[in-house]
């Protein structure tokens, strides 16, 4: 019975990603909300993470593997680019313009994410 622990764990942890995605996405249709499914059901999951105190080991296994192959994830977008290539010098202007303000407006919230993580657990620990 212990060696299915690991699988339990990790089909939980698949399982909240999943209900998630979906209760994001049927709230979204049902109430017709202007965010997609996706983002509402990662503010759902947001939510249940700070109601529940902290990740639960099924969920940290499965978000820890999925960020290992996020790069996979980007590859059709990026094979889509190929696709834009008719485009004239503004689209791409507006395209890098978007891109770069995105990235950089990403990094400084995950950065200030961050910090504010650091500073708050930091105190609860008692480093010593």
């Amino acid at each position: 019975m212990e060696a299915f622990r690991p699988i339990a764990h990790w089909l939980g942890g698949a399982a909240i990603l999943l209900g998630c995605s979906l209760l994001g996405d049927l709230l979204s249709d049902r109430l017709s909300l202007p965010v997609p499914g996706p983002v509402v059901g990662m503010l759902l999951l947001l939510a249940g993470l700070m109601i529940y105190g902290s990740v639960p080991r099924g969920l940290a296994l499965v978000s820890s593997q999925l960020l290992r192959l996020l790069a996979l994830l980007f590859l059709p977008a990026a094979t889509g680019v190929f696709f834009l290539r008719h485009l004239d010098a503004t689209d791409w202007l507006a395209i890098l313009a978007a891109t770069t303000v995105g990235t950089l407006l990403s990094f400084t919230l995950c950065a200030l994410l961050l910090k504010k993580l650091l500073r708050d657990g930091g105190g609860e620990r008692g480093d010593g």
